[in-house]
Formats: C-alpha cells, sequence, structure tokens
C-alpha cells in the first residue's frame, strides 16, 4: 500500500515535469525522480531495519569491551601498585635487618677484640712478670756468686799483703756488707 501511493505521487509528480520539461533543461526526466525516490526508500528501510541493527549491537560490545578493559587496566594498575608498595615495604624491612646484622657483627667484633687485646695483654703482663722474676733470679745468683768470688779473692789477697792469714768468717762478712750496700745503691 505504501508503495502504491508512493508510485502514484511519483507518477503525479513525473507528469507535471514532463509539462515543464521543455522550460528547464536541469531537472531530471519524471522516472528517473521516481525510480531515484523508490530506490533511497528501499535502501533507507534496509540501513534502518536489516543493516543498521547488527552494527549498533557490534558497538555496544565494542564499548562494553572497551570498558571492561578499562577495569582490568585500573584493577591490574591497583595491583601493581599495592605490590610495589609491598615490595618497598619489603625492601625497606630487609635494609633494616641488614644494618641491623651489621651493627650486631660490628658489636660482637668489637668485644672480640677487646677481648683478644685483654688476653694479649694479661699475656704481656705474665711474660713480663716472668721475665722480672728471672732477672731478678739471675741477679740474685750473680750476686751470690759475685760475693763468694769476690770474698775469696779479696781474703786471698788481703792475706797475700798482710802476709798473714785472715779470719775468713769476720772478713766474708766485712766483704757482704759492703757488696749489700753497693748493690742497694745500684
Amino acid at each position: 500500500m505504501v508503495v502504491a501511493t508512493a508510485l502514484r505521487v511519483a507518477s503525479e509528480i513525473s507528469q507535471a515535469i514532463q509539462e515543464d520539461e521543455s522550460s528547464n533543461p536541469i531537472l531530471p526526466v519524471s522516472n528517473e525522480l521516481f525510480w531515484g525516490a523508490l530506490t533511497f526508500a528501499v535502501l533507507w528501510i534496509l540501513m534502518k531495519f536489516v543493516l543498521l541493527p547488527p552494527v549498533l549491537r557490534g558497538m555496544e560490545r565494542r564499548e562494553e569491551k572497551a570498558r571492561a578493559d578499562l577495569a582490568a587496566a585500573e584493577q591490574a594498575r591497583e595491583a601493581a601498585a599495592a605490590k610495589l608498595a609491598e615490595y618497598q615495604a619489603s625492601l625497606a624491612s630487609a635494609k633494616a635487618e641488614a644494618v641491623r646484622i651489621l651493627e650486631d657483627a660490628r658489636a660482637q667484633a668489637e668485644a672480640k677484640r677487646k677481648a683478644v687485646m685483654a688476653e694479649a695483654e694479661a699475656d704481656a703482663a705474665a711474660v713480663r712478670a716472668q721475665a722480672a722474676q728471672e732477672v731478678a733470679a739471675a741477679k740474685a745468683a750473680a750476686r751470690a756468686e759475685l760475693r763468694e768470688s769476690l770474698a775469696d779473692i779479696v781474703v786471698a789477697a788481703a792475706g797475700a799483703v798482710v802476709e798473714k792469714p785472715l779470719d775468713r768468717q769476720a772478713q766474708l762478712q766485712i766483704i757482704e756488707d759492703y757488696v749489700n750496700r753497693a748493690g742497694s745503691q745500684n
């Protein structure tokens, strides 16, 4: 029915145009106008009801996919930010642990150094004390030997000078007193 009405309107328009056709060379021929209007109407209906809905559905799917991709990207960005914060926190705790371990190692090394130094000083003091005792014993032995040798030599020399025998015990006491006085001055 629509088509019949369109055909009737087109034929009336074409008749009116044919009458004026001799006067205007730019106007199309009436049957061209009819077929052009008919083709336009058919293509418009075809586009509106057949071709446009799948295109709109495709655009909606594309828009939904873009929204889903944006949401996924936002979630991924948030997850990456959380991972970064977690990584930075673990890095900070690892640095703190490393500093603590270094400080503990330094403290242990310092304590070990002090212990070794104290032990070395104690050993050195023991060696010095032992050396001092050995020196004192050597001095005492040398003095005793010197006294005996000196006493014998002095008594023999004095006896030779005086040309008479001397009392060895009395002379030894005099010599020992002298050696003790000379030894205490050194």
